[in-house]
């Protein structure tokens, strides 16, 4: 059992402070949301940055999880019988091969993918779109479209 534990990075403590400011927000626990923010920022400004990856990195690393990281997650939450975990990783994986399918088609169309258009993230899953509008629902998780937040241009 120790060896599954190891110390956690900045950046997934900074998304599990982002989670959890979230779910205090809806159970309208305004200032235990606004702490979990905190810390959430806290986290992201230590983060480091990765400098110098390149579009193939990111696709090496997208193909390494679909090769194995998911089979090494999925066997991990049978065993526990984790069906919570177990739904994730599907969407995860959906997402991944379809972030896969849309770095392939950026890396041939370049910028002329997102020309005149918009890019949209679902909160949920992860799911990316790239389109004039959302869908009405994820079509991953099922959400409506107001979980489905733009992508300001100067992020991407």
């Amino acid at each position: 059992m120790e060896d599954d534990i190891r110390e956690m990075t900045h950046g997934e403590l900074a998304a599990m402070c982002t989670n959890l400011q979230k779910a205090c927000s809806k159970q309208l626990r305004s200032e235990e949301a606004q702490l979990f923010g905190e810390l959430a920022s806290f986290y992201e400004e230590g983060r480091k940055k990765q400098e110098g990856c390149s579009y193939q990195d990111l696709l090496k690393a997208i193909n390494e999880d679909l090769a194995s990281g998911y089979l090494e997650a999925n066997a991990a939450a049978s065993k526990h019988q984790d069906r919570g975990s177990l739904r994730a990783l599907v969407w995860g994986e959906k997402v991944s091969k379809l972030l896969k399918s849309l770095l392939v088609r950026y890396e041939k169309q370049k910028n002329s993918l997102l020309d005149g258009t918009n890019v949209y993230v679902c909160e949920i899953c992860g799911f990316v779109y790239v389109g004039e509008q959302p869908p009405a629902i994820c079509p991953i998780c099922k959400v409506p479209s107001f979980k489905i937040q733009a992508v300001q241009k100067e992020a991407i």
